[in-house]
């Protein structure tokens, strides 16, 4: 059975290159040191399936990339609905700089799709059969893709009684937070993207907003991540927390979003709370960081931060 199903409209395959330094007008000789496959919803998928769990991906791709992305799919043995589309999937770039520690993720606008592509993944995605247990909607959407894709998706989601996790941003953020979904992450940017319009450092009055975003009908839980400072949570229970993970090393920070959302919907199907799967959430973030590719590889460190994670 698959209890969970993760759709990914924007796909990408990840390349990852060292160089000693980045030159400005010259040559910047790189190595490659991997090709992953790309984008929110393919990443969550990916975590999820290495935990064990019963997971779907669902993803739009086309050309050469797009047939590179299914090979490596296959080749990982992930569960997977690919939709074949006109354009070719797009490639980011995340090039470390071994004289500085520092990564730079290059991400560039992927394809475009036309509208009886996006119509055939919203088909299947809303006639899903058996229901999984929870949808996840993680990352932006593509050029020709209308701002409500989401939000119609959850709209049919809440009436079959499925937990949809909204991680998104942009255009495709206020539709499905007006529809109403089970969980929303947001970092700041989109959190005052949402309507925030207070200081972004100051928790408590984050948290009190939150709260009445939640009660208003947004989601029955809201997550702002605050980078190195952890998270914070309101829910419809009455949960408002702030976490924060100890201070660690970050290596790359690529997928350490995807990571939050992973190991958070594989606790809250193993059963744990919400309070316990956000700050599991919060540990898988941490550890993300200082791993590099967008894999999540290492739950015994996932387990040592949540030990340490602090509350608020």
């Amino acid at each position: 059975m698959t209890a969970i199903v993760s759709l990914c409209i924007k796909p990408a395959v990840d390349l990852f290159c060292r160089t000693e330094r980045l030159i400005d007008d010259g040559k910047s000789r790189c190595r490659i040191s991997s090709r992953e496959p790309g984008g929110g919803g393919i990443n969550v998928a990916r975590n999820l399936h290495g935990l064990g769990v019963g997971v779907l991906t669902v993803f739009t791709a086309g050309g050469a990339n797009g047939k590179q992305l299914q090979d490596m799919l296959e080749c990982d043995k992930i569960p997977f609905h690919r939709f074949e589309i006109e354009d070719d999937t797009c490639q980011n770039i995340a090039v470390t700089e071994t004289s500085t520690g520092k990564t730079y993720h290059l991400v560039f606008p992927g394809q475009q799709l036309r509208e009886p592509e996006w119509q055939n993944c919203l088909a299947y995605v809303n006639s899903l059969d058996p229901r999984p247990e929870y949808l996840v909607l993680s990352g932006s959407l593509p050029e020709g893709v209308p701002d409500d894709f989401y939000g119609r998706i959850a709209v049919d989601a809440k009436e079959k009684g499925i937990r949809t996790i909204l991680d998104t941003s942009g255009r495709a953020l206020a539709s499905p937070l007006k529809t109403g979904v089970y969980l929303a992450k947001l970092n700041r940017g989109e959190f005052v993207d949402s309507g925030y319009s207070g200081r972004l450092d100051d928790y408590q009055s984050m948290l009190a907003a939150m709260a009445e975003m939640v009660a208003n009908g947004m989601a029955e839980a809201l997550i702002v991540t605050l980078d190195a400072e952890g998270a914070l949570l309101a829910s419809r229970d009455g949960d408002s927390l702030h976490v924060r993970p100890p201070a660690t090393k970050v290596v790359s920070h690529v997928g350490a979003g995807d990571s939050f959302v992973s190991v958070l919907v594989y606790q809250l199907y193993q059963g744990k709370s919400l309070a316990e799967a956000y700050r599991y959430g919060v540990a898988a973030a941490a550890a993300k960081v200082q791993m590099p590719g967008n894999y999540l590889d290492d739950m015994e460190l996932v387990e040592t931060i949540y030990q340490q994670v602090g509350w608020k």
